[in-house]
């Protein structure tokens, strides 16, 4: 008869049993990976996989961190660079504005109104350069790979040092030589504001390719990442399947075990 005339130890229950509890825990494992999507769930799951994981977390929250930063430094140049635009449309005008009195034609009257002209026009890039440009794009700054970058003049010199808001280097309103000498002014001071745009553009430009660079490098991490992490759910599903039958199976053989040995009660009948 065997285990079955062994009702103290119930051999063959006690078996039943340690497969269920291994079914049960191991029901409770693919019930979390199917939950949260990941295989590896803590170190106890595969610790050089888990290993992995939070070193490539690691890289990945550092390469999204940079293009934020980048995000940032590339607002902050083309909201400046904006502004620098808004200088070279005003210079634009006050040229036209030069180039319209260069002419016999043109009266004293006519000339005394383009001179008011020129004048607040003048004034009001002042105000850009000193209130909305910001002074970092000339002193240095630091973004995402720019080290140190800064642009080629300084807004404690103006770059516009050439125009001057009471008419000297700004002055339609004498002889065609002063007006030829104002057009000069202008046209420089305009030269090196589309410098200045022109090497803002460039700084734009390399902080998006290495955006860019960064961005491919995040799905390359991730793709990593998910190679080791990621639980195949239709895989995974399948397990579970086939351990709720197995659990079932336990629990049928426990219960048979449990009353085998009440059949030996027949011998003392």
């Amino acid at each position: 008869m065997g285990d079955l005339s062994r009702i103290n130890t119930n051999v063959a229950a006690l078996r039943a049993f340690q497969t269920l509890t291994s079914v049960n825990d191991r029901i409770t494992k693919s019930q979390e990976r199917i939950s949260t999507g990941q295989i590896v769930n803590r170190a106890s799951d595969s610790p050089s996989d888990y290993y992995v994981t939070r070193i490539l977390d690691t890289q990945i929250n550092a390469v999204s961190r940079k293009n934020k930063n980048i995000e940032r430094g590339i607002n902050f140049l083309q909201t400046n660079d904006s502004r620098l635009a808004q200088v070279a449309n005003i210079l634009i005008e006050m040229s036209d504005l030069a180039n319209q009195a260069n002419s016999l034609a043109v009266t004293s009257a006519e000339k005394q109104a383009i001179q008011q002209d020129l004048t607040q026009l003048s004034q009001e890039i002042e105000n850009i350069l000193h209130s909305g440009i910001s002074p970092n794009l000339y002193t240095g700054f630091t973004l995402g790979g720019l080290e140190n970058a800064s642009l080629t003049g300084n807004l404690t010199q103006n770059p516009l040092q050439s125009l001057t808001i009471d008419g000297t280097n700004i002055n339609i309103t004498g002889s065609l030589s002063n007006i030829e000498t104002t057009i000069h002014n202008i046209d420089a001071a305009l030269d090196v504001i589309l410098r200045d745009e022109e090497r803002l553009g460039s700084f734009i430009k390399r902080l998006s390719t290495e955006y860019e660079r960064n961005a491919i490098e995040a799905v390359n991490l991730k793709s990593s990442l998910s190679s080791i992490q990621d639980t195949d759910l239709a895989e995974e599903q399948m397990e579970l399947t086939k351990l709720n039958i197995i659990q079932q199976a336990a629990i049928s053989m426990l219960a048979q075990s449990n009353s085998a040995p009440s059949a030996i009660m027949v011998l003392f009948q």
